[in-house]
């Protein structure tokens, strides 16, 4: 079985479990996960379910999960495997149908970066979209290839912004700004699909800058590059990150280098 084959397999096998205990989706475990959240009982038990599949297959996997943090295989892992089971819980819990789950696929060694990742897929729970990246291989939905926006007018841009945060004076004039500076916003609320729709060219741009998003939300930034976007980390730099447990992302995803200078310009008011 592919790397591919699997991580569609494992996604698929969570997606499945989900669907059929929906009369589940507002039970919790009472245990906080290692970013601070309260575990949803779906969110643990897709979790496992994408577990079950990695642990039957006959490579060697250390993973990063949402809910668990690290679990080392012990030995040689060949792959660390990077794990969102459910991104957009709290549409679930609300009957939304904006909910999808990710993992990415990076080869096992001491020093891991977001520029190792070799494989990624995304599964919508409820749009019937599937989303693969493979290193320098582009980007696919269900199977055909996909590629960010073409937009060139930046101020036309539509562009998913990721509010959930304390709207302090600070955030809520750079929030200002940077809606100002574009023709709209769409905002799913599972940012892995809005991820998606960037590296499909459904939208301009993802941006998320709250200094919060967990690491396993890898795979959509991972989608954006492949996709022929651009990664902007909020410092300015190409979006370049270890991948380790405590860290968290902070980013503009782009179609293009140039209009996610434009975004995070408008966001520090640095135009």
């Amino acid at each position: 079985m592919s790397l591919e084959h699997l991580l569609r397999k494992a996604l698929q096998r969570a997606k499945e479990h989900v669907l059929e205990n929906l009369a589940l989706v507002e039970e919790r475990t009472g245990d906080v996960n290692p970013y601070g959240d309260r575990t949803l009982l779906l969110d643990l038990q897709a979790e496992n379910e994408i577990l079950k599949v990695v642990e039957e297959s006959s490579t060697k996997f250390s993973v990063l999960t949402e809910e668990q943090g690290f679990i080392s295989s012990g030995g040689d892992p060949e792959y660390l495997l990077v794990i969102d089971p459910i991104d957009g819980s709290a549409n679930l819990e609300r009957g939304i149908t904006l909910v999808s789950a990710g993992i990415s696929a990076i080869p096992f060694s001491e020093r891991m970066t977001t520029d190792d990742v070799e494989v990624s897929v995304i599964d919508s729970f409820f749009t019937e979209e599937t989303y693969v990246a493979a290193s320098g291989q582009g980007v696919r939905r269900n199977g055909r290839t996909v590629r960010v926006s073409s937009q060139e007018r930046m101020e036309d841009s539509i562009i998913s912004y990721d509010t959930k945060r304390k709207w302090d004076d600070g955030f809520a004039q750079s929030s200002l700004r940077t809606m100002r500076a574009v023709h709209d916003m769409r905002r799913t609320a599972s940012n892995l699909l809005d991820l998606c729709w960037t590296a499909a060219g459904s939208l301009d741009a993802m941006i998320d800058l709250r200094g919060q998003l967990p690491i396993v939300h890898v795979c959509g930034t991972h989608m954006v590059v492949e996709g022929g976007g651009y990664v902007l980390h909020e410092s300015g730099e190409r979006f370049h990150l270890p991948i380790e447990p405590d860290v968290r992302m902070s980013f503009v995803a782009a179609s293009s280098e140039g209009l996610a200078r434009y975004l995070l310009s408008a966001f520090k008011d640095k135009s």
